[in-house]
């Protein structure tokens, strides 16, 4: 695999300058941003226009000034610097957790056990036109001396919008699931960026989530620079944290009984066909290793496609228009990220530092 050292777009200052800040891309860039939120607002028109559906977006944008107010302002900021409607980018954020429009997918898994150093690993599996809008981000906050967060994102959305790790060795991914549990509380979007701010662990993360409401509709995959690993099944009534070592794995199903009778695979989630196949194998490959895998080895999993009846991991479209559009493995002992910015199976990586 071919490795080299990738430059993170620097967004620097409070939450409103760094939202504000990704602004600077470039005019190209700056109208793909307006077109992929006109483009998916424009699908959801019947969608948008349902009584309670416009209910619970007004409730969520009334409430997040006060549940979390850098959430809000990071948000203002993006709308700001590419002249969008804030309500309007706020809709455009929560369309992922209403069942309709759920085409996002994720195959994602953590490593770890006391004492060893932990990877976390992350297929992103997203729509295109997120290809061009996808940027590793380094945020820094001269308010916060000796903090940063190293995020994979896209353009056009806030802080840790796919994934990320903070200067202390925490790291956090996410995955899609379909779910009739949603209801007022964080987008998990929100819910990682305060975590990756706020936490030193994965222990002190796991007590901010049980303490915060949640708007519901996904999983959330942890590793710290301990050994601490966890996953979360997220929904609005019910939660679930799974603590098994030496790994933990999400894809875009709940398995926890609290969990699991809230999935609702919908016709237009298309993932969800391949979700168990691709649980399978993750778990199969995962539960012959004592020791942390080596890079070349993780890679050449995530890159895997479908051989000797096994499902993929590295989708090439077989799920409408959402395909893998980059591979993230966090090291956080290392406090750094081996990144793949194309179908993971391409073997073009680079890797990212997170350095206050």
């Amino acid at each position: 695999m071919q490795l080299e050292t990738g430059t993170p777009m620097l967004l620097s200052g409070n939450a409103y300058a760094r939202g504000r800040a990704q602004a600077a891309c470039g005019p190209v860039l700056a109208d793909a941003v307006r077109e992929a939120v006109s483009l998916r607002l424009g699908q959801a028109t019947s969608l948008l226009a349902r009584a309670d559906v416009r209910a619970f977006l007004d409730r969520q944008e009334a409430d997040l000034e006060g549940l979390d107010p850098n959430a809000a302002a990071e948000t203002r900021g993006i709308a700001d610097g590419f002249g969008i409607d804030y309500a309007a980018l706020l809709t455009y954020l929560h369309l992922g957790l209403l069942r309709d429009f759920a085409e996002d997918g994720c195959s994602a898994w953590a490593w770890g056990k006391p004492g060893a150093d932990t990877v976390l690993v992350k297929n992103r599996d997203y729509r295109g036109e997120h290809v061009a809008l996808q940027r590793v981000f380094l945020h820094r906050d001269p308010a916060r001396p000796g903090e940063a967060l190293l995020c994979v994102g896209s353009l056009g959305s806030p802080g840790a919008f796919s994934s990320g790790m903070n200067a202390k060795g925490l790291a956090i991914v996410d995955t899609h699931v379909s779910t009739r549990d949603h209801g007022p509380g964080l987008l998990r979007y929100f819910l990682m960026t305060w975590l990756l701010w706020t936490c030193a662990d994965v222990e002190e993360a796991l007590g901010l989530i049980a303490a915060l409401p949640h708007a519901g509709g996904g999983c959330i995959v942890l590793a710290d620079a301990g050994g601490g690993i966890a996953a979360v099944e997220l929904g609005h009534s019910a939660q679930a944290v799974e603590r098994r070592t030496p790994f933990v794995l999400k894809t875009n199903h709940f398995v926890d009984p609290a969990c699991a009778p809230f999935w609702f695979p919908v016709g237009s989630d298309p993932m969800a066909r391949s979700t168990l196949g691709r649980y399978a194998r993750l778990q199969s490959w995962l539960g012959d290793r004592r020791e942390r895998p080596p890079l070349a080895d993780i890679a050449a999993l995530m890159g895997g496609h479908g051989a000797d009846g096994e499902e993929a991991l590295c989708r090439h479209g077989q799920d409408g228009d959402s395909s893998t559009i980059s591979c993230s493995v966090f090291a956080p002992s290392e406090r750094r990220l081996y990144f793949s910015a194309q179908h993971p199976c391409a073997g073009a990586w680079s890797l990212y530092d997170c350095r206050p």
